[in-house]
C-alpha cells in the first residue's frame, strides 16, 4: 500500500498536520489515530513511525533506506509495533517497550518509536501501564496508537495523546478502485469492508498466504448462507459444526469470518428497512433468507457483534461458533411461531 499517496489524497489535514510538526521539530509525544472500520490504521501508524526512523525522508518515509526496510522486517530495536487486532495487548508486552526504552536507545538516531493497534484490546493491566507510561514522557520517545472506537477508550490516555481522525472513503468508490486493479466485484465488496483502500484490497487478493486465507473464510461462508437459505436449521449446525469449524479454527480466521457475518447481517437489516446494501454480488440469496426464513436479524446482528468483542478473551472457538448458529436457529424458530 502506497501510504503517503493516500494520505495525501483522502487524508491531506493530517498528511500537513504531521509533515509542518516534523519540519518544525514541535512533534507530540503521542499520537492516537481514529478511524472506523477498514481505514489502514496500522498501515499509516507504522508509516508515521518510519517517518521519524528514515534516513532520507521527503519529507515522509522514502520506504527504501536501510532504516525503513529495518522496520518492515521488524529489526529495528528502537521500534516496536504490536498489532491489537492480531493479538489481545498483554501488561507484560507493554512493560517489555516501558524497560526497553528506558534505555539508551540502540540507534544513532537516538528516538525510540512503538506503535500500539487496536488499543481498544488491550487488558485492563496493560491499559494502567501504558497509561504511566504516557503520563512520564520520556525525551525521544514516540508513542502511535491507533483504535477504531474512541469511545471505548479511557479518557485519560485521550488527553495524553494528540487525536488524529481518518476519515473512512467512501465503499463505492473503495469497491471502483479495486475492481478497476482487476480485483472481482463480489471480493471486492465483501473486502471493503475491512480495508478502506482498493489499492489495499488488490494488495490482499494478490498475495499467497493472504488470499487463501480470504478464500478459505469466503467459502465457508457461503455455505452457511446456503444451508441458511433453504431454512434448514439442522443442516445449517452440521454445516458449521463439521465443516466451517475446522476452516476458522484459528483466532485471526475466526475473526475474520465473524465479520463477514456481521457484514451479511448487516446487509440483511439494510434490505428490511429498504436501505441499500453493500454485498450487492449477494443480494439474490440475502432475499432468499428473508422469504425463507423469520430470522430476528436485529438480536441476532447483536448477539454477532457481542461474540466478536469477546474473541480476545481465550474463549474456546467451536463453542463460540456454536453457540453463534444456534443463536441464529432458535432466533429463526422463535419467529416463526
Amino acid at each position: 500500500m502506497q501510504v503517503e499517496k493516500y494520505l495525501k489524497n483522502y487524508q491531506p489535514t493530517i498528511y500537513k498536520t504531521f509533515v509542518q510538526a516534523m519540519e518544525k521539530g514541535k512533534l507530540s509525544h503521542a499520537y492516537l489515530l481514529v478511524g472506523s472500520k477498514g481505514v489502514p490504521l496500522l498501515e499509516i501508524a507504522t508509516f508515521l513511525a518510519k517517518s521519524l526512523l528514515c534516513d532520507e525522508p521527503s519529507p515522509l518515509a522514502c520506504n527504501n533506506c536501510i532504516s525503513c526496510l529495518r522496520v518492515d522486517d521488524n529489526n529495528y530495536p528502537d521500534c516496536i509495533i504490536l498489532d491489537g487486532a492480531e493479538k489481545l495487548i498483554s501488561k507484560d508486552a507493554v512493560d517489555t517497550i516501558s524497560h526497553q526504552f528506558e534505555r539508551t536507545p540502540l540507534e544513532t538516531k537516538g528516538i525510540m518509536v512503538y506503535v500500539l493497534n487496536c488499543i481498544e484490546y488491550m487488558r485492563e493491566e496493560a491499559i494502567n501501564s501504558i497509561l504511566k507510561f504516557l503520563e512520564e514522557p520520556q525525551e525521544g520517545v514516540y508513542a502511535f496508537l491507533t483504535t477504531n472506537n474512541e469511545n471505548a477508550i479511557l479518557p485519560t490516555i485521550v488527553s495524553r495523546c494528540q487525536t488524529l481522525h481518518l476519515k473512512a472513503i467512501d465503499r463505492n468508490l473503495v469497491i471502483e478502485q479495486a475492481v478497476d486493479l482487476g480485483v472481482e466485484k463480489g471480493d471486492a465488496e465483501l473486502l471493503s469492508y475491512f480495508y478502506n483502500d482498493g489499492e489495499l484490497i488488490y494488495e490482499i487478493i494478490n498475495n499467497e498466504e493472504e488470499s487463501e486465507y480470504y478464500f478459505a473464510c469466503k467459502k465457508a461462508l457461503e455455505e452457511l448462507l446456503n444451508a441458511l437459505k433453504n431454512g434448514d436449521n439442522d443442516y445449517a449446525v452440521y454445516y458449521v459444526q463439521s465443516k466451517i469449524s475446522p476452516l476458522v479454527n484459528k483466532k485471526e480466521s475466526f475473526r475474520f469470518f465473524l465479520d463477514c457475518l456481521i457484514t451479511v447481517f448487516e446487509d440483511l437489516l439494510n434490505i428490511q428497512n429498504n436501505r441499500p446494501i453493500t454485498l450487492t454480488n449477494y443480494d439474490t440469496i440475502l432475499q432468499d433468507i428473508l422469504d425463507n426464513n423469520h430470522i430476528d436479524v436485529s438480536s441476532c446482528l447483536l448477539e454477532l457483534l457481542k461474540q466478536r468483542n469477546m474473541i480476545g478473551l481465550n474463549l474456546n472457538i467451536p463453542l463460540q461458533l456454536d453457540h453463534i448458529i444456534l443463536s441464529i436457529v432458535r432466533s429463526n424458530i422463535n419467529e416463526s411461531r
